[in-house]
């Protein structure tokens, strides 16, 4: 190899391993409004199904409530709470479960393997037993 071709896989290997340490990025649209069990958000394309993670304050603490995309007008997107809803606030930020929001997601997926065997989950896949999350290969 060259010198200069040399230089330059150098300097992409560092490029690449500068660009490994940059936090990801998360798209996000904001709750509009919440009429009775379901939630209006906008800002995001998602498909029916989509599993979507709702920002709520718990004091000082930020907590996660899961959600899914049961319908949408427009640009809004209607969501069924799969958690309680109790301390989230106007404006709160939506964001896709895998992060992207680019309506690429597929629906729901629930771990499966032999790690299972034995295990009590609820109807989201979390444990319920007071053990960890079972170590699935599978999905």
């Amino acid at each position: 190899m060259t010198t200069r071709l040399t230089r330059w896989l150098t300097a992409l290997d560092n490029f690449e391993a500068k660009m490994a340490l940059l936090p990801a990025v998360r798209r996000y649209g904001r709750l509009t409004r919440a009429t009775g069990l379901v939630l209006e958000a906008t800002g995001l394309q998602l498909p029916l199904g989509a599993t979507c993670i709702i920002e709520r304050q718990d004091g000082p603490e930020t907590k996660e409530v899961e959600s899914e995309v049961v319908g949408f007008n427009g640009q809004r997107l209607f969501l069924m709470p799969l958690e309680e809803v109790e301390g989230i606030l106007p404006g709160a930020r939506v964001y896709a479960r895998n992060g992207h929001g680019d309506g690429l997601q597929s629906g729901k997926q629930l771990p499966l393997g032999p790690a299972l065997l034995g295990r009590v989950l609820d109807g989201g896949g979390k444990p319920l037993d007071g053990l960890p999350a079972p170590d699935t290969l599978e999905t």
